[in-house]
């Protein structure tokens, strides 16, 4: 028989702190928050195996406080670290969780450590409360599709480009039918507030959330960020403020609730988990000069722009490559005081962590990386329902990029640790998770 339990916790830091995101303003920080931070916790046991997902309302988890939280969760409830999987929804208004990237790079030294310490005690209690509340229950998983035909989002290079629209759906009822528990994976960053917002809020996740406690009030929901690092709501959104975040957080909702009301559920469902371990090729590094005098030839080719009152899809275009011009005059900076060894030996192996519930197979992956891989993974996949859930497990510092945004010097590609051939390294390697499981 399934059982299954669910928790939620608000994570909210209860103070001001160091927000994270964007490199200016290097200040920007949260006190109040627009609506309140999560994190929850979903279960799932059987005859043989018992699982942990977390789903977390932050921009990412260094791969030490991923890994503390999972040795917590076996200490104190007995499932397996192997099978616990934290994911992060990426907001870009919510506390930084490691060192500041636009100024070093080694993730001991971290900015907020007392929030994160908070974080984890937090996610530990909603660990412990949803295997203590364990219920007998029944599972059920869909797609849906919202996309550019909605205005929401897509390609953030090309609106005609490739893009994924499937909103993936994982859903757990109790034996009286109530619907206690919802994942939704959705491929786009979680980015429609900018560097100008300075409250606590993760973005248009909150209005999924918002859709769909409207009709289940009592169902705890989290969401899971698909293949992001080139999707957007660039071409598409109208604004940059909380009602367009509203009119998109609920598109996406009621195509979720949708695949909600055409569901079916089991009560018995086979569960495995099963990680590999990718290291993909590390790019060769400008010197400290040569990133300098790129972050000024950008910065200077960005306020041309402003000053020429250009359209904002170039100044936003050339405002990417600023950032990834700060990003790496800073990653370079660090390369030359603390050693290459002392700051990528953290970053990788990258773990690919499948996790399957019945027929649905969510895969985690320590990374930003371009659509092109879950392409490839869902391509690949014998499952009803395949969702790659990014910056699982703690993360890596730069998107997996396509061999193409090199060419193209794409911002992520620019920023990127990784050299041309990561993209099918982290989809070979997340493949190859799947079929453990298969």
């Amino acid at each position: 028989m399934l059982k299954a339990g669910v928790a939620i916790r608000d994570i909210t830091p209860m103070g001001r702190t160091l927000t994270c995101g964007y490199p200016d303003p290097a200040d920007r920080s949260a006190l109040i928050a627009h609506d309140p931070l999560y994190a929850s916790a979903y279960y799932f046991e059987n005859d043989t195996e018992r699982m942990m997902f977390f789903t977390t309302d932050v921009i990412n988890m260094t791969k030490d406080r991923a890994n503390e939280l999972r040795m917590l969760v076996e200490k104190h409830t007995g499932i397996p670290r192997a099978n616990v999987a934290v994911s992060c929804t990426h907001t870009h208004s919510g506390p930084t969780t490691g060192g500041n990237i636009w100024e070093n790079f080694e993730y001991l030294n971290e900015v907020e450590p007392a929030n994160n310490d908070r974080m984890r005690d937090l996610m530990l209690a909603a660990a412990k409360e949803a295997v203590a509340n364990a219920f007998d229950a029944k599972i059920g998983w869909g797609v849906g599709i919202c996309g550019k035909e909605h205005g929401v989002g897509g390609n953030r290079h090309d609106p005609d480009g490739p893009c994924d629209p499937s909103v993936s759906v994982l859903a757990i009822k109790d034996m009286n039918d109530e619907l206690r528990g919802c994942m939704v994976n959705y491929s786009m960053h979680p980015t429609v507030l900018h560097a100008h917002n300075f409250f606590y809020t993760a973005d248009f996740p909150c209005y999924i959330r918002e859709t769909l406690n409207d009709v289940y009030p009592f169902m705890i929901f989290g969401f899971q960020m698909g293949s992001s690092g080139d999707q957007s709501t660039r071409f598409f959104r109208t604004a940059q403020n909380y009602d367009e975040a509203k009119r998109i957080g609920s598109a996406i909702g009621t195509v979720a609730l949708e695949v909600l009301n055409q569901m079916k559920y089991v009560t018995e469902a086979e569960l495995k988990s099963a990680s590999v371990f990718v290291t993909p090729p590390i790019k060769s590094f400008p010197t400290h000069d040569e990133a300098a005098a790129k972050l000024a030839e950008a910065q200077k080719i960005y306020d041309d722009l402003v000053a020429a009152n250009a359209p904002y899809s170039k100044t936003r275009a050339a405002q990417s490559v600023l950032e990834g011009s700060v990003f790496m005059e800073g990653f370079t900076r660090s390369l030359e005081k603390a050693g290459a060894d002392a700051i990528l030996g953290r970053q990788v192996p990258i773990e690919c962590h499948a996790m399957r519930v019945g027929q649905c197979c969510i895969v985690g992956v320590g990374c930003e990386n371009f659509i092109a891989v879950s392409q490839a993974l869902k391509a690949a996949s014998p499952f009803e329902v395949t969702m790659l859930a990014s910056l699982t497990n703690g993360c890596t510092t730069g998107y997996v990029c396509t061999d193409e945004s090199y060419d193209k010097f794409c911002y992520e590609a620019q920023a990127s640790t990784f050299a041309k051939g990561a993209a099918k390294a982290l989809a070979d390697g997340a493949i190859e998770a799947v079929n453990r499981v298969k």
